[in-house]
């Protein structure tokens, strides 16, 4: 994932312009009507977290970590929603300096910073909103374990619906003592739905992230697409979240190779390949990592519609850039599929001179691809003797699809591993 921790200023001050026909739910930074000298030395129990100060407004200002922002200019803080809110309405004013006052070992204290983006990390300080976090966690965490894992090593240990019920309680609760903002309780019953999730909870995440999407301003948008839900690989309301984004701010190759990752680990790949084309074709400013990863939306695609040889060639240039294992392993695979032995060894023989010790990590995974390639060619019978050598291999399908899932065709080797198990 091509990520970017901090957003120049000037693009997010193009977001404030765009706002909702859907007024009722459209977050709005409540104003505070009491003077800055009449605040009171009592802790105001909600706000914004700082975690980390970069370089940037933030720090010339002298924020610290674990400073709590509470008050940003005459705008009450509870969450980000309301911060961004905050931030965009005095951006638009065109103030040269914004007055804010954070808690700080135990009292308020009055600061100003200059408007627009500060340059720190934070989170929504709240004792609910913790106890969720710790939840989501333990649930994406869950969530990320392999399958042929769940029912062996982590059979006591993996209890997915039991944490979901017990985020789900937590957050009804919540909204009925108003302990968190509509917008924490929006997000949190969105964060709830797995991207494999039935049919039915992924019709209410739509209609949900709907809502959001439509009364959200688009500067939280992108900080909540791309920094909470990609980072918590929940790519269907990271992807709607970016493509609102994008719409304002087209020519953003971070945010649309983001996107494309997204679509990609939903195995959507021609979507994915399209926003890999948007960025080529409009030759928008990359890292080298931006440009692996445009390569690699490339030939995912290209293998999705069974063109082996461009798979070939777009996995091989990216990983040129940044020698991934993944790309060279999808070249193995798209030449195996294609039948190209020649191509295969030749590729085989690089991961193993280049990336000597993936290589040995993951020798049954490339073992099981070299038997599809052998099939393509009607050598059956060493395809055979391979599989042999590997029989005792506990959980065989299972390692193989933990490896090869990624893939369009990925389904092909553990199938072909398996009837060579059996004849």
């Amino acid at each position: 994932m091509y990520n970017s921790k901090h957003y120049p200023t000037l693009l997010l001050c193009l977001l404030l312009t765009t706002t909702s026909a859907c007024t009722g739910f459209l977050t709005r930074a409540s104003q505070v009507r009491n003077h800055p000298e009449e605040l009171k030395q009592v802790f105001p129990g909600r706000g914004l977290r700082i975690t980390e100060v970069f370089e940037g407004a933030a720090e010339r200002a002298g924020l610290k970590r674990m400073d709590l922002i509470f008050r940003y200019g005459d705008f009450e803080i509870l969450d980000k929603a309301s911060f961004y809110a905050a931030r965009d309405s005095l951006q638009n004013r065109g103030v040269s300096e914004v007055p804010i006052v954070i808690w700080r070992d135990g009292k308020a204290l009055k600061l100003k910073v200059e408007p627009g983006s500060l340059g720190i990390d934070t989170n929504e300080y709240s004792p609910v909103a913790y106890q969720f976090d710790s939840l989501m966690m333990k649930l994406d965490a869950l969530q990320q374990l392999p399958e042929y894992k769940r029912d062996r090593e982590f059979k006591d240990a993996y209890t997915p619906e039991k944490t979901r019920d017990e985020a789900r309680r937590l957050i009804d609760k919540a909204e009925s003592e108003s302990a968190l903002t509509p917008t924490q309780i929006l997000v949190a019953r969105i964060d709830m739905i797995p991207d494999d999730a039935s049919p039915e909870d992924l019709k209410r995440q739509a209609e949900l992230l709907a809502q959001l999407v439509a009364t959200q301003r688009v500067s939280y948008l992108l900080v909540l697409g791309n920094d909470h839900f990609l980072n918590k690989k929940h790519n269907r309301p990271a992807i709607e979240c970016l493509k609102r984004y994008l719409e304002i701010t087209p020519d953003d190759g971070t945010m649309r190779l983001n996107m494309a990752h997204a679509y990609s680990q939903l195995r959507m790949f021609a979507e994915a390949e399209a926003a890999a084309d948007y960025v080529l074709e409009h030759q928008l400013r990359l890292s080298t990592h931006g440009q692996a990863l445009a390569f690699d939306m490339k030939a995912m695609g290209a293998l999705s519609r069974g063109d082996h040889s461009k798979a070939i060639s777009f996995a091989e240039k990216a990983f040129d850039l940044e020698q991934c294992k993944c790309d060279i392993s999808l070249v193995l695979l798209a030449a195996a599929e294609s039948g190209d032995l020649e191509k295969f060894n030749q590729t085989w023989f690089q991961f193993q001179q280049t990336l000597p010790r993936e290589f040995e990590k993951v020798q049954f995974q490339l073992t099981a691809v070299k038997a599809l390639a052998l099939v393509k060619n009607n050598q059956r019978d060493s395809a055979r003797e391979l599989v042999q050598k590997w029989k005792d291999q506990d959980r065989a399908e299972g390692r193989l699809k933990a490896y090869w899932k990624i893939y369009s065709c990925g389904s092909d080797v553990w199938t072909n591993w398996n009837e060579l198990s059996r004849n």
